[in-house]
């Protein structure tokens, strides 16, 4: 059976959304494949939110924070095997086998990544090191601690830096290479859902065994970290933390064979980073439209209803959604809007509750929570919103669309692409052309209809499930064949 490695980054199996609904669809749907999940989290407390199909023979948790001992977590974790690492490292291994690695990783990140083979031989030989070696010792010791010093407080663009902030960020990249540490199982193709950290692992496969690379970009990694830049920190630690994404993105789009965006936004900021245009394939996202139909539902009919199926969290702008819903209250006074999904940032969410009180909308706006069933919430709808400030090719869109809903969404990612001519597209961070948009559906009750029809068309036609599914079995079978192929032309060669 062919070994696939999917590589996720803080979504499944742990995390509901819709990068997770995408894993969830190829794993369950692909059971002539056998998956290995390997996903990078926050800490090690989190757990399984999909049961997990058949074809799935281990779930690996790369938790950045939260342990003491790298793998410590793990059933199969070895006191035996950590003793060895840690007598095996010491100040002369950490200096000679270590230090020359980690000076050539961050003078390609602090300067965006101007040479990415240097970046991925970095790499490949920090995994070689610290996957044979105790990380707390290495990053607790003055030769790297030197090293951070030296790479930045003598460099020209960076020799103002504020050494609190440079303390941090050395201790921020130890936690990222705990990623570095582990020992990855040998598969016949890695599949990352982003080019980010949790590519790192398909880098190292691809060059020490050339193990097929597939790259599915669903929002712009560094695009999304660029938006969520911390508001405290000063220019110059600015433009290491964009600098340090952008090197992360360019090495996967180097190392990556095929890059699947889901829609041709993505397209535009891979070719802005130089990626071969005959290296992009677009895959959009496919939804099941006998689950996702229109239906009948038990709701109360006497107030207009918006529903938002969406995280809370800053991406996803609900904040937007909120302040709109002032505006159209004032023309829809029974207006209600429904947001379900769940809370990925505490305090943001605090933020919207705190929003909601101080516009007096109670009555207007609600929390639902996460549902388990999205269709019946779509349905419950007159209109769906979609208000976020980042997307990729959004599920909730296509979803709501196969319901034959009007969609009002932010023209952010892919957006524009699924809706086409069947819904209304805003400004994203526009409270108030948001709200115009649904005000206009929920008054015109014919050009909604009109809408959500056409829309529940261009899914059957363009976004179906078994297209989307019969798509990721071709690219598969193509990254093998294209291996068997080099293979045998080494083989001819020698």
């Amino acid at each position: 059976m062919i070994r696939i490695l999917m590589l996720c980054e803080g979504t499944y199996p742990y995390f509901k959304g819709g990068v997770s609904t995408w894993t969830h669809n190829i794993v369950s749907s692909l059971d002539e494949f056998k998956f290995t999940i390997l996903c990078v989290t926050p800490n090690p407390y989190v757990r399984e939110r999909y049961k997990l199909p058949g074809n799935v023979d281990r779930v690996m948790n790369i938790p950045l924070w939260g342990t003491e001992i790298v793998g410590e977590h793990e059933e199969s974790f070895s006191l035996k095997k950590f003793l060895k690492a840690s007598r095996a490292t010491d100040i002369s291994t950490i200096v000679s086998d270590f230090v020359p690695h980690l000076e050539d990783f961050l003078d390609e990140i602090k300067y965006g990544c101007k040479n990415p083979d240097r970046l991925r031989d970095s790499i490949v030989a920090m995994h070689d090191y610290l996957s044979r070696h105790e990380l707390k010792k290495v990053f607790r010791s003055k030769p790297v601690w030197r090293t951070f010093r030296d790479m930045f407080v003598g460099d020209d663009l960076y020799g103002d830096i504020r050494m609190g902030f440079l303390i941090d960020f050395a201790r921020v990249m130890g936690h990222m290479m705990r990623i570095l540490s582990y020992e990855y199982p040998e598969v016949d193709v890695c599949h990352s859902s982003a080019a980010s950290l949790c590519g790192i692992p398909a880098v190292v496969q691809k060059e020490r065994r050339d193990t097929p690379y597939l790259l599915t970009e669903h929002g712009v990694y560094m695009r999304e970290r660029i938006l969520d830049l911390p508001s405290d920190t000063t220019m110059i630690e600015r433009i290491l933390l964009v600098n340090f994404y952008r090197a992360i993105t360019v090495l996967n789009y180097r190392c990556a064979d095929k890059i699947l965006p889901v829609c041709r936004f993505n397209v535009n900021w891979e070719l802005e980073l130089r990626v071969p245009e005959e290296k992009v394939e677009v895959i959009y996202n496919g939804v099941d439209v006998d689950r996702f139909r229109p239906m009948e539902v038990d709701v109360d009919r006497s107030r207009k209803r918006v529903v938002v199926m969406a995280r809370i969290e800053k991406l996803k702008d609900i904040l937007n959604i909120v302040e709109a819903m002032d505006y159209v209250r004032n023309d829809v006074p029974d207006a209600l809007c429904e947001v379900y999904g769940p809370i990925s940032d505490e305090s943001y969410y605090r933020v919207c509750r705190d929003r909601v009180t101080d516009l007096n909308l109670e009555e207007h706006v609600k929390f639902m929570g996460p549902t388990d069933k999205p269709e019946v919430a779509y349905n419950r709808a007159d209109v769906v919103a979609q208000p976020s400030l980042s997307e990729g090719f959004p599920f909730t869109v296509v979803e709501a669309m196969a319901c034959g809903k009007p969609v009002v969404a932010t023209d952010v990612g892919g957006v524009r692409e699924a809706i086409g001519d069947c819904g209304i597209v805003v400004p994203a961070r526009s409270p108030r052309k948001l709200a115009e948009g649904i005000t206009k559906l929920l008054k015109d009750e014919e050009l909604a209809r009109s809408l959500g029809e056409r829309a529940r068309r261009r899914v059957l036609s363009t976004f179906t499930f078994r297209r989307f599914i019969e798509d990721y079995r071709r690219v598969y079978i193509e990254a093998l064949s294209e291996k068997a192929l080099r293979e045998v032309a080494r083989w001819l060669k020698s």
